[in-house]
């Protein structure tokens, strides 16, 4: 049985799901991510949804809130981050979810940073498109080395 993967703008009773997803040890192991706490977490999304030059989605896969997927501008360059609950990890959610967003998300080329360990992570992005730009250690004096940059240059 496939899963239906959709994506919706973003709606309030979305972000207390997505708080939950990011206090999660393990997909915070995952991801080499600190957890943010109630005030800092929605601080962060209200300054997220305020900036008109983002494009950020909920991810729905048979009519739960499973993530969301979203591309910003940082340092001038344009990125594509996501954030699945663990309960959707492994089924083909995350991948599915970066396909139809490379859809929406027209720029190119679009990086994505993630933490080297994060295997099934790294597996997505590639079979999304995104190839090895660098670690983003290289050519930095004082980058964190855990994570490597990918990039996708060319629309699907």
């Amino acid at each position: 049985m496939s899963l239906r993967i959709e994506l919706r703008d973003v709606e309030p009773g979305d972000l207390p799901l997505f708080f939950a997803h990011q206090q999660d040890p393990e997909a915070l192991a995952m991801a080499a991510f600190t957890s943010r706490d109630a005030a800092a977490f929605d601080q962060h999304w209200a300054k997220i949804l305020a900036d008109d030059t983002n494009l950020i989605k909920t991810v729905v896969v048979d009519g739960q809130v499973a993530g969301n997927v979203l591309s910003f501008t940082r340092d001038g360059k344009r990125e594509v981050g996501y954030w699945i609950g663990r309960a959707y990890w492994g089924r083909g959610v995350a991948t599915g979810a970066l396909s139809a967003f490379l859809g929406l998300e027209q720029t190119r080329p679009l990086s994505a940073g993630v933490a080297k360990h994060n295997a099934a992570s790294l597996r997505v992005l590639q079979k999304c498109g995104f190839t090895f730009l660098r670690s983003a250690d290289e050519g930095s004096d004082n980058a964190d080395d855990s994570h490597v940059l990918l990039v996708l240059t060319e629309a699907g």
